[in-house]
């Protein structure tokens, strides 16, 4: 697969993205067991590129995969987080952060598809769900510069300060 992920990343960017989405289209139609795998492959295989690369890859996946079918797209992205379970942590951590600033990049509405399935396969893993809600009822957010901290991030929650940028994980 690493070969195959080298060659596509090369390649021109309108043939890339065809042989993605015929990659992806695969993957939806393998038993859950194989596309697991498959992600997992795929995602190791985009480590290993240099970083121009990588982010492309990521991006054009991540666009692609929004633009599927709600069905079609919680099958990928529900396989992709269950992928990241069996991956080293440093790299399904990159994956996703990458997989997470490229979000804002989509359009408006494939940038909705996405942040929708997300929230629909958070909810199908039983991930918790850390709200603004959430940190008003514990006592507030947490304060940085006397300020209170504003909660940012797509896949992993995380604590910003809006003076400095410091960051901690949400709870």
């Amino acid at each position: 697969m690493e070969d195959m992920i080298k060659m596509l990343a090369e390649a021109p960017e309108e043939e890339r993205k065809n042989m993605m989405r015929d990659r992806l289209q695969m993957f939806i139609s393998m038993p859950e067991d194989k596309r697991v795998e498959s992600i997992a492959q795929l995602v190791t295989g985009f480590s290993k590129l240099k970083p121009k690369q990588r982010e492309e890859m990521i991006k054009g996946r991540t666009m692609l995969v929004a633009s599927f079918t709600d069905k079609d797209r919680l099958t990928l992205m529900s396989s992709r987080m269950k992928a990241g379970m069996s991956l080293p942590k440093e790299i399904h951590e990159s994956d996703m952060q990458l997989t997470e600033q490229t979000v804002p990049q989509l359009p408006e509405e494939l940038r909705k598809n996405f942040m929708t399935t997300m929230e629909q396969v958070k909810k199908a893993m039983g991930a918790a769900q850390v709200g603004q809600e959430a940190a008003e009822a514990a006592g507030g957010p947490p304060r940085h510069h006397d300020k209170p901290m504003v909660l940012k991030g797509v896949f992993s929650k995380k604590y910003v300060c809006t003076v400095c940028g410091h960051k901690i994980p949400a709870q």
